[in-house]
């Protein structure tokens, strides 16, 4: 019983999580602000 909510909501949250970490990224990145990821 406990196998199939897990599992639910460990395919519910990684998509919005990884969603989530690339909206925040590429709104930094759109304010001119990379903070040292981009440079070489």
């Amino acid at each position: 019983m406990i196998e199939p909510i897990l599992l639910g909501m460990v395919l519910g949250f990684v998509p919005v999580t990884i969603a989530g970490l690339l909206v925040a990224a590429w709104l930094q990145y759109k304010q001119g602000n990379p903070s040292g990821l981009g440079e070489k």
